[in-house]
């Protein structure tokens, strides 16, 4: 069975490939817009490794957020109804790490969206989540615009 449209991307993008010549090797009339997404999608091999260190930093960051939320509700020993709209925060924050460590588009861009909206609930505004979550929100945007310039996004020709 052969590889799904994302895999092959991801494959040649290892390889060194441009996007451009993975555009253009594996365009089909019917797997256009998929592919122009799955292409800006990913970052470039030598914008990883150049940012990789940074990138982990904000994933650690993440994750550190993460499992003082589970740590939170593990200790209020709650099991009632609202014990399963506890777990959504930390199921969207593994989504979103899971993103941020294959480098894609999307999770930079919902982390700074989900933890800029997260400031407005109150517990998030309290001395080091603050700060933390301010750092989040900074290194996201930073990552974001340094891995996909725009002057790299692949259009939709018609």
């Amino acid at each position: 069975m052969a590889d799904s449209l994302d895999k092959q991307v991801e494959q040649l993008l290892q390889e060194g490939k441009s996007k451009q010549s993975i555009y253009t090797q594996l365009e089909k009339p019917d797997n256009r817009a998929k592919l122009i997404f799955f292409l800006n999608n990913k970052s470039l091999l030598p914008r990883r490794k150049k940012n990789m260190w940074i990138n982990l930093i904000l994933a650690a960051a993440l994750l550190v957020m993460t499992l003082k939320r589970l740590l939170a509700i593990s200790i209020t020993g709650n099991f009632d109804f609202y014990l399963f709209f506890d777990f959504i925060v930390p199921t969207i924050n593994f989504y979103i790490l899971r993103e941020i460590l294959r480098f894609q588009r999307t999770g930079y861009q919902f982390l700074a969206v989900l933890t800029g909206l997260a400031l407005f609930h109150q517990e998030n505004r309290v001395f080091p989540d603050l700060f933390i979550n301010l750092g989040l929100i900074a290194l996201a945007v930073f990552l974001y615009y340094r891995m996909f310039p725009k002057e790299e996004l692949l259009t939709l020709k018609t």
